[in-house]
Order: C-alpha cells, then structure tokens, then sequence
C-alpha cells in the first residue's frame, strides 16, 4: 500500500482537500473494503498516481488497479476486463472511467464492470469484449446476458460499409446506424441476412428487432430494403421491391398467399422477378414493371345451416384458378322429421363490389318419408367465367357470402335472395355497393 499518512477515513469525502489527498483516501477505502492484501489484488506496487487524462488517480496492484474520478469515486478492474480496458486506453478510451468494480453476472455465469460510458463482459468462453451506446441500450432493454443473445463476442465494431456499427453475441447480432437506430437479429433470420452480404445487400440495415407476426406463426425482420420471414415450416426467405409491395397490400401472411417459400428469383424466361409463397406467387415483370399473383387456386368454404327451427345443414365450397376455371359443390342433409325445400345463394364477393353467384335450389327427405330416401343431396358444378381470371388480383381478396332459405315455393324468390345476399357481401367489404352481378351457373 502507499505510505502515505493520510487517514482515509477521514480524506475519502473531504472536497477541501487536495484531489490526490481525496483520492488516495477513497482508493484506501476500496482497498480494505476488498481485502487488503488477500483480495483479488494482492499488494500494490507504486504510490497513488494521476492518470494520465489529469482528471483522475488510480493506483496499481499486483493483480489489478483501482482508478478514482471525483464523479464516480474508486472502482477497482482486474484481470481480461482490466486487460480489455487497457488496450482500449484506459480512462482516456470511449468508456472513460470504471463505475462498479467486477462484479458477477445475475446468471452466475460471467463476470463485467460498467464505466461511464459503456460495460465490459467477460466470460470464459467469450473473452472480454467491450459494448456501448445505443448498442448497450438495446441488449440492456432486452435483458443483458439472459437474453436470447447471450454475452459479446465482439466488441463494438464498425461495418463493412463504414455506415454502421455491430455487435455480435453468442446467439445473434445488434446493428445501429444514425438512421436507423440499434436493432437485433438472430436465429436463421440472421443467418439469410448474413448469406445475402449483410448491410451490403439489397436489404440494407435493420429497421426492427425480430418480432412475432400477427398470425403468431412465424418472425420477421424488416429492414432499410426489404423482409425477411420466417416459419418452422418454410424456413427464412427474403421479400423485396414490388414484390413485397403487392404482398403487403394483400395482408401479408394472413393473406391466401401464406408465407414465402422462396427468396426473389428471376423468372423461368429471364422476363421478369417471382417469389413463391405457400399458396402462389407473386411475379413482377421488370419491362411493364406490371406485378402478378397467381395462386393455384383460391378455396372459397362455409358451412351452412338454418336459422329457424329446421333442421337441415350442409356445406358449400367454390374453387377457382386463374383461368376462371371454377367448381362449385355442396352437401345438404335433413337430419329431422320434415321434407325441405330449399334455395341457397351464394355470392363471392371483391373489394370492389363485383359479385359472383352461385344459386342452388334443392330438396331432401325427412323421416315424414317411407325410409328418408333422400336424407343428403351432394353436388359438383363445374365451370368457366373468364371475368374472374381477368379480375384475378380481385378474387384473391374476395370472401363468400351465404344466405339459405327453406320454404314451400322458392323458385321465385331465389333472385331476390342472391341481392340480399350480394349487398350484404359489398357492405361487409366496404365497397358502396354492388356494381355487377355475374351468374356463373
């Protein structure tokens, strides 16, 4: 220890002292806190000294130093952290003067000390690594090292670029730039982020921390150009430009199209870009900059019951592909004592207020009949109606709209019963009503 005669208990506080007299009381104080010569420091080996930046002192140990500023009094560093710290220049680096002396990890892992301006961690796995600034703010946000990141790998370190700046961590990566803030990826989202050339790819940085999508099924990241999406099943595939334009106006996952299977692509012909999503694709043609979707199909299903005292239910489903190509099938079953007539209406419905119909009347048996012969009636009508290939984008964003009645006489209400049930469908979708209807059996 120094020999000086200063009484530290007295001097450690004392602002009417000389700053090396306060110093040398505080880091006498920090030094029997520790242990004396039987803490992690063993004896030191000078004086208490002024650091190099003349603002603050520090005294060397054989193990470590304790280093005093007046704004964050005496903090002891030792070991790798001590190590880390001297190569980045001590106090006069970017972190300036230490805060905590080291202290074990909430996990019980690692091992860190803070200082004025950023944290070292170490572990012994990892090394001691350095983080600081908006990139410390967020991995603290998200919990340190118990988040899904885990410890530094890295420290902070400028990208490729010269634009940003990074981290990695044991289980991903935190990108900042002036634009964009300090955001995290990980998992396979970073590792197609990083397959595509990181910030130097089409994508650019990130604008969002992985997040769940609103379906709860999969994550995604945005950034500066573009998407990556991921689920368990398709895996993670970039979205970009036009493409994701279209499947963003289209309600992302949650429309038809499902996630996408595929990164952008060129197209077989050399014509244009595609993405495959689950259920189609989206193609952009890059003379018309014209963009396309073309599931395989479009699925339109209800059930369908009556809502007085009748029992008789059923189903009903209408496919369709982009050639206008269509089948429309049901199943209606009497399930009690009456026979029924029926009339079902059913209209597919766009945005726009075009509405497709599809009316169907029909009969089936109750036990009032010997043996209820005709309990079900099942059909399939197919057919074609190029209106719905050349209205494509539309159909896509349609619904189906039912309305069933079950009456004595119905041949005469049944076109009745389809407007109810098309202005019913246009009111529901927002549009001001209904422009056309279009029979297609």
């Amino acid at each position: 220890m120094s020999s000086t005669s200063i009484n530290p208990a007295q001097t450690a506080n004392d602002v009417s002292l000389s700053p090396l007299a306060q110093a040398t009381g505080a880091i006498n104080d920090k030094y029997t806190q520790l242990g004396g010569e039987a803490s992690v420091l063993g004896r030191s080996t000078t004086e208490v000294q002024p650091a190099p930046d003349g603002v603050g002192f520090f005294q060397p140990f054989q193990s470590g130093s304790i280093y005093w500023h007046p704004a964050t009094g005496a903090h002891e560093v030792h070991g790798d952290i001590l190590g880390k710290w001297s190569s980045m220049g001590w106090e006069r680096s970017l972190l300036g003067y230490p805060v905590t002396d080291e202290t074990t990890t909430p996990d019980g892992i690692g091992r860190f000390n803070h200082f004025q301006s950023g944290t070292i961690y170490w572990t012994p796995k990892t090394g001691a690594h350095e983080v600081h600034g908006d990139i410390l703010g967020r991995w603290s946000s998200m919990g340190w090292e118990r988040s899904i990141l885990g410890y530094p790998v890295t420290d902070e370190t400028t990208t490729p670029d010269g634009i940003g700046r990074f981290n990695h961590f044991q289980g991903g990566s935190i990108y900042w730039t002036p634009k964009t803030g300090a955001h995290e990826v990980h998992g396979d989202i970073l590792g197609k982020w990083s397959s595509m050339g990181w910030e130097r790819s089409i994508l650019g940085y990130p604008l969002t921390d992985e997040t769940t999508t609103p379906d709860g099924i999969g994550r995604f990241n945005h950034f500066q150009g573009g998407s990556i999406y991921w689920t368990p099943k398709t895996g993670a595939h970039e979205v970009n430009g036009d493409i994701l334009g279209k499947w963003s106006s289209m309600g992302w996952e949650r429309s038809f199209l499902g996630y996408p299977t595929s990164d952008e692509l060129n197209t077989s012909d050399g014509a244009g870009r595609i993405s495959h999503f689950q259920h189609g694709d989206i193609t952009w043609i890059t003379a018309t900059r014209a963009v396309t979707t073309s599931p395989a199909t479009m699925q339109f299903h209800s059930d369908i019951a009556t809502q007085d005292w009748l029992p008789m239910g059923g189903w009903v489903n209408v496919a369709v592909n982009t050639q206008g190509q269509f089948t429309f099938s049901g199943h209606m079953h009497d399930s009690g004592f009456p026979n029924i007539d029926y009339a079902l209406a059913i209209v597919i419905v766009t945005p726009s207020g075009i509405g497709y119909t599809f009316p169907r009347q029909g009969h089936v048996d109750g036990t009032v009949t010997i043996f209820g012969r005709n309990r079900d009636e099942d059909w399939t009508i197919p057919g074609v109606n190029l209106q719905m290939a050349q209205n494509w984008d539309e159909v896509t964003q349609a619904r189906l709209f039912w309305k069933l009645t079950a009456q004595d006489t119905l041949s005469a209400g049944i076109q009745g019963l389809i407007e109810d049930v098309a202005k019913e469908g246009a009111k529901a979708l927002g549009a001001a009503g209904i422009r056309a209807l279009i029979a297609l059996i």
